[in-house]
């Protein structure tokens, strides 16, 4: 199966809200060639791990494993209206993933795409776990040891992706988890700080708290609230103080910050996960009054607060100085990261390539 996406928006937190509108008119043709495939292309199975609701997968292997099957498999988790290859790096890192003998998994959610909007980590999390179990059983010799490699699962999450791996160490399906060796955390970015900023946040966040209040949490938002259909559920949830998204907000004292994130070192240390917490210099959605490395330092304590001993470090900080939200510009910054993912693959059992057929 050979998977080419559409263009991607260039930064996943913006979308372009102008789209002309033909009223019974034939689409003209455009003025000229759409680009190839900017993220690359990708060849491999497309797969369906779950009927209701329907969602599918996209899993590439090693070259070496076409006729077989991989233990190790790295699923990318990317951010607000992304969808399967979500950031500029996605092909640097399918190529280190199958340099140690790893698939690379892009899932599609009910909340990829706009679907964000009317969803909850819970929801996520739930999903992750039924695709975790469907690779488990159909994908990786049905989760069985072979050669003193089990079958492991790495996430690497990209934006809004973040929330979604923290929140699945905690509340995810404990077999699952303790599979989980490799976290790998791109752009954890609150998505409060930024719209705090803006004239119209007080006013939005208290319509959607009387939404809320009134029981009507799962009605839509105002069109000028948010720049895709937004329930005032969803809308707390990411832009409130203190909302179920509120992971990596610079504002959040050491106590709250580590009732957010103290379960990660715990869980870590008892099933020999290693988290890396990249940040980036230069994020565009991080207001400039943040320290970045300061927040990040602070975001990788509270991590390790949990830990048996102040010499345990599950968490470890990684900044990018040039980097922006999804490492597109800065020269490098990419590469670097994705590196830093290898290496911490490395340092797992690698399976053995298959026999010559």
């Amino acid at each position: 199966f050979f998977f080419a996406p559409h263009h991607p928006h260039a930064c996943p937190r913006i979308i372009n809200t102008h789209t002309p509108t033909y009223t019974n008119m034939r689409i003209p043709a455009p003025s000229s060639p759409p680009p190839l495939s900017p993220y690359g292309t990708f060849t491999g199975s497309l797969f369906q791990y779950s009927s209701s609701p329907s969602l599918i997968a996209f899993e590439s292997k090693p070259p070496a494993f076409t006729t077989t099957q991989t233990k190790n498999k790295c699923i990318l988790l990317g951010g607000l209206s992304d969808g399967p290859i979500p950031t500029p790096y996605t092909k640097q890192l399918e190529h280190i993933c199958h340099s140690h003998n790893w698939s690379l998994v892009q899932p599609v959610l009910s909340s990829s795409y706009l679907g964000f909007g009317h969803g909850s980590l819970d929801r996520d999390t739930n999903e992750i776990c039924k695709l975790m179990n469907y690779i488990l059983c159909h994908s990786c010799g049905g989760g069985e040891e072979e050669d003193g490699v089990e079958p492991t699962f790495a996430l690497v999450g990209h934006s809004t992706g973040c929330q979604n791996s923290v929140h699945f160490v905690k509340y995810g399906q404990e077999d699952l988890v303790k599979r989980t060796k490799v976290i790998a955390l791109q752009a954890p970015v609150s998505d409060r700080e930024g719209p705090s900023q803006e004239p119209q946040y007080n006013s939005n966040i208290e319509h959607a708290r009387k939404l809320k209040k009134e029981g009507n949490e799962n009605e839509m938002m105002p069109r000028s609230a948010f720049w895709a259909p937004i329930t005032a559920s969803r809308f707390l949830s990411l832009q409130d103080v203190g909302g179920d998204d509120d992971f990596f907000s610079s504002d959040l004292n050491r106590e709250e910050m580590e009732d957010k994130l103290g379960h990660i070192g715990k869980v870590g240390e008892e099933y020999g996960l290693n988290v890396l917490v990249a940040y980036s210099g230069d994020d565009e959605y991080v207001p400039e009054f943040v320290d970045k490395e300061q927040l990040v330092d602070k975001m990788c304590f509270a991590m390790n607060s949990q830990c048996s001993s102040s010499s345990v470090k599950v968490a470890r900080p990684f900044m990018i100085p040039t980097g922006n939200h999804n490492l597109s510009k800065g020269e490098g910054d990419a590469e670097r990261f994705v590196e830093a993912v290898g290496e911490m693959l490395s340092n797992l059992p690698k399976q053995s390539l298959p026999a010559e057929q």
